[in-house]
């Protein structure tokens, strides 16, 4: 093991040199989680601009005739790095390098000595270095570290008339400009379709029971992807392909009916002998349609379809008869026997079981897809949509709008037909770097393709530069085992396409393995759980690279105390469990969890560990109430990530609705709101006199003078008699004695309402929200409340956006309004504000997406076992297979869409194990593992067909060196009494926590603090 060892270390060592010393071919470093991947791109800056890169600039400045002194190097080095461009995949990480860079920059051109990661024999002397740093950080802004996006938006604005763009287009970065212009677009294609046209595709699609929204839906998606009207137009029609479908399916039924007949034969069950009889059924039948070439209905068929089926009668014909041989109830059985089969029952050879659970899984897949098709559903879509999509191409070019998809492929589409334009970009660059390449998708390697492996190579350093082709120095780092983003479209075939023509152009592929991150504990965890279940698969899944402990970290133990370990495994089962016991349903044992954490939380606190140096993972945010409430509960601060929480929170939305009152009069509901919130607190009970009075008109007419103040004092002074009149109407109810003097509350609140819509007419945008926030007392109110600073953080945030957006819009409200509904009504995910003070001691609760890309000492990966719930077909989605489009539109999808969805769950199943390594790789020195484990020793089942994270931590007990069986053997007793735990033979420690009910623990669980809502509420806030 220790040769292994010194191997990889070795070989770690060489890829990092070979970074800062090889610049003419492509080099790719595959960089494992704590490998410093960063630091190994400013390694490759550093060493270029400092040594090859400096030699290369100064040689061509000599060149060129009446080139001026430059005795500071600052010119040389200006041109140096303008000829140096890095591409990241967000924000953060093109900063985080900037940063970085400048400051090496600095203290080598202080007189600074390298760093050991810097090969410093590959540098100039000491006082040459100095020079050329001083040099290089005086004009570090001519250097180009920028997200593809903005690169690509940077492409497009220096060629806007090849790119066929406006020449002063904008990124529409929050979409509304493509709302705009598909509303602009559906409505007066609505009214055309209802007043003139009887026979159109909009009206099917009415008839259909399908709203103008979902059009709108379905057009702003399609734009957003990048579909083009031209290719939705060409998609594949179901109706198409009867013959091409009745192939497929005699493809899987045709291996699987003896196979079910030959390991179920003895099976006397009645719904089993009706399954092989039927299976050898749809064989004959799907054999002799093979060979006719095509499906011919009946008579007595061909009277059932209707005129307005006989086109996709093929499609309705093979619907009818498969539905007769093989009903849902016998593929339900059908299932049932393949999982049979899987946990050996019968005992089938290895090779036979997994061909009966592919072609199981084909033939269910299939039949389900079948049975949904509807072709007359699809070609109204199709017909409807194409035109109106071809109108919203043509209304986004007209206003210059470009979507972030349409960036990257128009920027593809510029270098692929123009020369020209690639031959310049390239003489531009000298070295290429991209950072995050396993998120990468097909467009974007495309991008790269056209930058850095077109045309000849580059000459070699030293030597005379070929003009305008030579490549780009290439230099990729990326990790596919943290490749978790195929909801964003990353894509690993992709990536392995792209390597793969990075080696056939002869670049070297390299693996980093030295981690600077992780205990040996933590890594030896890692492999212990992930190296079983990372199968490699090229395309789908990269091969498992162990991660070595930096000689720093080698002998480190990790966090250990009396109770704790450096790796611990926590079964989430209430105390007093007993063998044989019901087990807690996953509600049941998320809470149980979420208790459990904070009750450690603060022992950890107590024990010094700072807490903004602990994070708590959670599979996605669907639970995260449970878990922030038992935080709330215990008194432990936290950091929420982005998620759906900021605009559900009630001082968001009544602020929210404030200004939607104030920008637009006639807003009744946001009025209505208003008013029965703590900023005016009109009880319900006095809503209909007021309402009998009109109050809502009386109301929109505040502030429509603008500059007549007079008009408004009148106003003000009706509508004050108004409201006397109203609360004299309101009927005794219990509680209302003590809002006694509520109506004097609604008249200032309207003489507030009135001075702020003057205000928004006359003031600049800055007084006006001033004005906002000083006239409400919105945030003194919400202070006073529970949890008051991480309200008054909100409003700072929310009050902050608003003058942007109106800034931004030079004060014109409508997008505004427009943004606002939109955000509350669907509940946009944003990211929770937090007040300022007390941050560095606060657990950070992320999702394990939000986590890539972040350390920290103490990492609790919680809720292993939650399951992804089945998806239906989504009503939008697309996708391409063998590089034709396929796409589901209203339900109703084209004949291979169904294929789309098998590669989908494919790569789905792939990257939940890559999700269980950049979960377990996030921790420093001490990872804690909890989920609800099965009362006998859980099935191990292939890592493709986990469902659940938990399935696949369960091949970590069962490696040879343990057993599964023996390791539950020797747990699942332990439960019972309460808390107790038991080291494995690997040094974890499994644990039971004593997770009780309501009353149970220390006293401080029991008693909330003061500042805390009671649970009544919390509910009546939760309800609000």
């Amino acid at each position: 093991m220790s040769g292994e060892r010194s191997a990889l270390r070795a070989a770690d060592h060489a890829a990092r040199r070979l970074a800062q010393s090889e610049f003419m071919r492509p080099v790719v470093l595959e960089a494992g989680a704590g490998t410093g991947k960063t630091t190994a791109l400013v390694g490759r800056l550093l060493a270029w601009c400092l040594g090859p890169g400096w030699e290369r600039a100064a040689a061509r400045r000599a060149e060129r005739a009446g080139t001026e002194p430059d005795p500071t190097g600052e010119r040389t080095a200006a041109a140096l790095l303008a000829g140096v461009v890095a591409i990241t995949f967000t924000e953060a990480a093109a900063a985080e390098m900037a940063e970085r860079a400048g400051h090496w920059l600095t203290e080598l051109a202080a007189g600074g000595e390298p760093p050991e990661w810097l090969a410093a024999d590959l540098l100039p002397p000491a006082g040459e270095r100095t020079r050329r740093a001083r040099a290089l950080a005086a004009t570090l802004d001519r250097l180009t570290v920028r997200t593809i996006h903005a690169f690509c938006r940077g492409l497009l604005a220096d060629h806007p008339l090849e790119a066929g763009l406006h020449p002063a287009f904008t990124v529409d970065a929050d979409g509304l400009a493509l709302e705009e212009v598909v509303r602009e677009t559906v409505e007066p294609a609505l009214r055309r379709a209802y007043e003139d046209e009887a026979d159109s595709d909009l009206l099917r699609l009415a008839a259909r029971g399908i709203p103008p929204q979902q059009v709108a839906d379905a057009l702003t998606l399609l734009h957003v992807h990048a579909v083009s009207a031209e290719e939705l137009a060409g998609a594949a029609d179901p109706g198409e392909e009867a013959a091409a479908r009745v192939a497929r399916f005699a493809a899987a039924v045709g291996p699987l009916a003896p196979l079910v007949a030959a390991a179920f034969g003895g099976d006397s069950r009645p719904n089993t002998k009706v399954l092989r009889a039927g299976l050898a059924r749809l064989a004959q039948e799907l054999e002799r349609l093979a060979a006719r070439g095509r499906l011919e209905p009946t008579a007595a068929e061909a009277a059932f379809f209707g005129e307005d089926e006989r086109e996709s009668a093929g499609v309705r014909l093979l619907q009818r008869r498969l539905a007769a041989l093989l009903p849902d109830n016998l593929l339900t059985h059908l299932r049932k026997l393949a999982r049979e089969a899987e946990a050996g029952k019968p005992a089938l050879p290895d090779a036979e079981r997994e061909a009966l659970r592919r072609h199981t899984d084909e033939l269910c897949r299939l039949a389900k897809h079948l049975a949904t098709l509807d072709p007359e559903l699809l070609a109204a879509a199709r017909g409807a949509l194409a035109p109106l999509l071809a109108e919203v191409e043509r209304g986004m070019r007209a206003r210059g709008a470009v979507t972030y998809d349409g960036l990257l492929e128009g920027a593809v589409e510029l270098l692929a037909g123009h020369p020209g334009v690639r031959a310049r970009l390239r003489r531009g660059i000298d070295q290429l770097l991209v950072d995050e390449f396993q998120d990468t998708d097909r467009v974007q390697c495309e991008l790269l393709r056209w930058l850095a492996l077109d045309g000849p190579p580059g000459a070699p350093l030293g030597a005379p530069q070929a003009p305008n082709t030579e490549r780009p120095g290439l230099f990729l780092v990326g990790d596919p085992k943290q490749s978790i983003y195929g909801w964003r479209s990353a894509d690993l075939a992709a990536y392995d396409a792209f390597v793969a023509a990075v080696r056939e152009a002869g670049g070297e592929v390299r693996p980093l393995a030295e981690n600077f991150r992780s205990v040996p504990a933590v890594l030896a965890e890692v492999t212990r759980i992930v190296e079983p279940v990372l199968r490699e698969r090229a395309g789908i899944q990269p091969r498992f690279e162990p991660l070595l402990a930096c000689e720093r970290l080698a002998g480190s133990a990790g966090y250990a105390d009396p109770e704790r370990r450096a790796v611990e495994h926590w079964v989430s089962w209430p105390a007093g469990w007993e063998p044989g016991g019901r087990a807690p349903s996953l509600t049941e044992a998320t809470e149980l969890e979420a208790a459990a954490l904070a009750r450690d939380l603060l022992a950890l606190r107590a024990a010094g560990v700072r807490l903004g140096e602990v994070a708590i993972l959670v599979r996605s945010g669907g639970d995260l109430d449970i878990y922030l409430e038992a935080l709330r509960r215990a008194g432990v601060p936290f950091l929420v990530g982005r998620d759906k929480q900021y605009y559900r929170r009630r001082e968001v939305i009544e602020a929210a609705a404030l200004v939607r009152a104030v920008l637009d009069p006639g807003d009744h509901l946001a009025l209505l709101t208003v008013l029965r919130s703590e900023l005016v607190g009109v009880p319900d009970a006095a809503l209909v006199p007021l309402w009998r009075r009109q109050l809502p008109r009386r109301a929109t007419e505040l502030g429509a003078g603008k500059a007549d103040d007079a008009a408004d004092r009148e106003a003000l002074a009706a509508l004050a008699e108004l409201v006397e009149a109203a609360a004299r109407e309101v009927p005794a109810a219990p509680g209302l004695e003590r809002i006694a003097g509520w109506e004097k509350g609604l008249i200032a609140g309207l003489e507030a309402l009135a001075a702020l819509r003057r205000s928004f007419a006359r003031d600049p945008v800055d007084v006006f929200v001033d004005k906002l926030r000083a006239l409400t007392l919105l945030e003194p109110v919400e202070a006073a409340r529970t949890l008051g600073a991480y309200r008054l953080a909100n409003l700072e945030r929310f009050f902050r956006e608003l003058a942007a957006a109106l800034e931004a819009g030079g004060g014109d409200a409508t997008a505004v309004l427009r943004s606002l509904r939109r955000s509350i009504a669907a509940a946009r995910e944003a990211e929770e504000a937090r007040p300022q003070a007390g941050l560095d001691d606060a657990v950070q609760v992320l999702t394990i997406h939000g986590a890539k890309g972040l350390d920290f000492r103490h990492v609790y990966v919680a809720q292993l076992h939650k399951q992804k719930r089945p998806d239906e077909r989504e009503p939008f989605a697309f996708g391409r297979v063998d590089g034709r489009l396929e796409l589901s539109l209203f339900g109703a999808a084209t004949s291979g869409f169904d294929r789309v969805e098998a590669q989908r769950e494919e790569v789905e199943a792939a990257e939940r194990v890559r999700l269980l390594y950049v979960a377990t790789t996030r921790a420093k020195e001490r990872l804690v593992l909890l989920g609800c484990w099965p009362a006998e020793a859980p099935a191990l089942r292939p890592p493709e067909r986990a469902r659940s994270l938990l399935d696949l931590v369960a091949w970590r007990a069962g490696r040879p060196e343990e057993g599964l069986d023996g390791l539950w053997a020797k747990l699942r007793g332990t439960g019972k009494g309460g808390e107790a735990a038991r080291e494995d033979a690997f040094g974890a420690l499994w644990r039971f926590p004593a997770l009780g009910g309501a009353g149970e623990g220390t006293e401080a669980e029991r008693e909330a603090p003061s500042w805390l809502p009671t649970p009544a509420e919390a509910a009546r806030q939760a309800e609000a």
